[in-house]
């Protein structure tokens, strides 16, 4: 009887947990994932790991300088199957565009160290005010070779700030709820949000890699639809979810279960024990089960503890261990991508790709001019690419 006393307690504290943290949102489709049969491959499982930052520095320049400094140390120490470093792309928001940030970060993608996409933040917008914004930061960055591919188009991925894609939180932190068509005409292939747990813009779906098409409702991306649909729909988006996963702990505040989002940051360092839960979410895309994504995000910059969580010894220690228990080139083969080579890999994967990931990374989103050494601002022409 005790037991069972105990039992019923325990129910009832996480019933009331799931309401009082947001985890109702999500928790059904929860409950699918965690039943579903995990894929055994005779061959290696290839594990991506992409890490997308909100890179959010607020114009102070020198501070960008001294995290590249960090960085290049940090990923110089690291390496992948094939030699390839780390890969950091860098959300950066549009519309605190500043000549020296925008510098410093050229010469990282041109050290080959990652990629640069767009981040923004707004409110109370239309459709049309919304496009003369992102028309603008976008012009503007491509002016140094971001967002800006070597065949001449405009493509980009996007983090939405606070969370806000397609209206989900309402006006006053977007306005436009056919947000997923503008952006897709602007160029974007993909949204990296989420997973946003704690808020309304969650998500009802987790652990996936999905097509969303637009509608004229807030959160059109709550229904999932086959990768296929993308090339199909001038309205889809690509919607790439981190891992969500509970795990065990000893926490008794957490009622001995500790949900991991892929968030990088001071409360919450990295660590093996957390990197064995990314690849144990198994995010994928039904097509090619042996290709695992671990898509991890923070907010590196924004304050000394966010930079030490990316950049000191405890994310460090991570990177050796995936490179170490994930990359024995039988069981599993690690590799460092860029978010937009992620998407280029989702979307062979939903057309059915097989062979090595490798002839998929540049396809069909071509690498960006700043990636290439010594890009010229005067040599760059923008093309729209309006679906």
């Amino acid at each position: 009887m005790l037991a069972i006393s105990i039992l019923i307690a325990y129910v009832g504290a996480f019933g009331v947990r799931l309401y009082a943290r947001g985890y109702t949102m999500f928790f059904r489709d929860y409950v699918r994932w965690l039943v579903t049969p995990v894929h055994t491959s005779s061959g290696p499982t290839h594990v991506f790991v992409l890490f997308v930052d909100h890179f959010e520095p607020d114009y102070d320049a020198a501070r960008v300088k001294r995290w590249r400094v960090r960085y290049e140390a940090l990923a110089a120490r690291h390496h992948d199957a094939v030699g390839r470093s780390p890969q950091h792309t860098f959300f950066y928001p549009a519309e605190q565009a500043q000549r020296e940030i925008f510098s410093e970060l050229r010469e990282l993608t041109q050290a080959g160290l990652g990629e640069v996409e767009l981040h923004f933040h707004h409110d109370f917008d239309t459709a049309a005010t919304l496009r003369a914004k992102l028309e603008s930061g976008i012009a503007e960055m491509q002016r140094y070779g971001f967002l800006l591919t070597t065949r001449g188009e405009t493509r980009f991925g996007f983090i939405h700030g606070n969370w806000g894609l397609d209206n989900a939180d309402g006006p006053w932190l977007c306005g436009v709820s056919d947000e997923l068509t503008l952006l897709r005409r602007l160029g974007c292939y993909g949204d990296f949000t989420f997973p946003a747990v704690y808020d309304w813009a969650q998500p009802p779906l987790v652990n996936r890699i999905y097509a969303a098409k637009d509608d004229e409702r807030p959160k059109s991306y709550s229904d999932a639809w086959p990768l296929a649909e993308l090339d199909r729909s001038s309205s889809s988006l690509m919607i790439f979810e981190g891992p969500l996963i509970f795990s065990p702990s000893l926490n008794i505040k957490h009622l001995f279960l500790d949900l991991d989002d892929g968030n990088i940051h001071a409360a919450v360092p990295a660590s093996p024990r957390r990197a064995d839960n990314w690849v144990r979410a198994n995010v994928h895309v039904p097509e090619r089960p042996d290709w695992v994504f671990i898509k991890l995000f923070a907010h590196g910059i924004s304050t000394a503890d966010d930079e030490e969580a990316v950049l000191g010894p405890a994310f460090d220690r991570t990177l050796s261990y995936l490179e170490k228990r994930y990359n024995d080139g039988r069981q599993y083969r690690l590799r460092y991508i860029t978010a937009r080579e992620a998407y280029n890999l989702a979307h062979a994967a939903g057309l059915g790709a097989t062979g090595s990931p490798e002839a998929y990374l540049n396809e069909p989103i071509a690498p960006y001019v700043a990636g290439r050494p010594r890009a010229r601002e005067s040599n760059m022409c923008v093309v729209r690419h309006d679906d």
